[in-house]
């Protein structure tokens, strides 16, 4: 049974007691009364300190609530920081591995090119057409590492040059491509989901205007700004 409840059982049969008893036991009664108001300061010492330790207890539980949280805080933290880490590693390296990507089409173009000057059923032939097979696995192999990491090219030779994705390095004046349209690749750019890994640089045409079509354009351009000027 615990402290709180013996003390009121007592105080109970004591206010029996006392209602037994009547005033002519007036001795009696003040003892009893003075009893009373002990147990009542015993019962407010132990009040005070159940609040005391309740509240002691309530500091505790949320010290260790904000201990809780904190770590929480600093492990999401520290994920995030390792999720970047990794991120740029794998950047770093992709950038790194682009270089040898270029390498090996240049070799296979280089390669082909060979291989289109030297007899069909030659014996040199046969030996560079087994190496470029070799040297192809190897392409397509890393090509498809890179495409695991969501790494793609960026498409480029017959679309409209579009800054966000190709550096225009050099321009065509040849016309065999409307004005805007990529008719070579220089470097090839590659993207990783909605990043770029590199800028493709290409070759844009733009054809030389006639000498009738500028003055043309001359004329629309005056008319343009009379228009404006009404």
């Amino acid at each position: 049974m615990s402290h709180k409840r013996l003390i009121w059982e007592e105080i109970s049969q004591l206010a029996a007691q006392l209602l037994r008893g009547g005033a002519a036991e007036t001795p009696g009664i003040a003892q009893i009364a003075e009893h009373l108001n002990r147990l009542a300061r015993e019962q407010f010492k132990a009040n005070a300190l159940q609040e005391a330790t309740l509240e002691q207890q309530r500091e505790t539980i949320n010290a260790l609530r904000q201990t809780v949280t904190r770590q929480e805080e600093t492990i999401a933290l520290l994920q995030r920081n390792h999720h970047k880490d990794i991120e740029l590693a794998r950047h770093d390296l992709i950038l790194a591995i682009l270089p040898v990507v270029d390498g090996l089409e240049a070799t296979l173009n280089h390669a082909n090119q060979q291989l289109e000057r030297l007899a069909e059923w030659g014996e040199a032939r046969q030996l560079l057409s087994a190496w470029v097979e070799g040297l192809w696995m190897v392409y397509q192999r890393l090509m498809d590492v890179l495409a695991q990491v969501d790494v793609v090219p960026i498409p480029a030779v017959g679309q409209p040059f579009d800054p966000h994705l190709h550096s225009a390095v050099g321009v065509d004046r040849s016309g065999r491509a409307p004005e805007g349209v990529i008719v070579a690749e220089e470097r090839r750019g590659y993207r990783i989901r909605n990043s770029i890994l590199r800028y493709a640089d290409v070759i844009v045409s733009r054809p030389v205007r006639s000498h009738a079509a500028s003055k043309d354009g001359w004329r629309e351009t005056i008319a343009t700004a009379d228009r404006a000027a009404e």
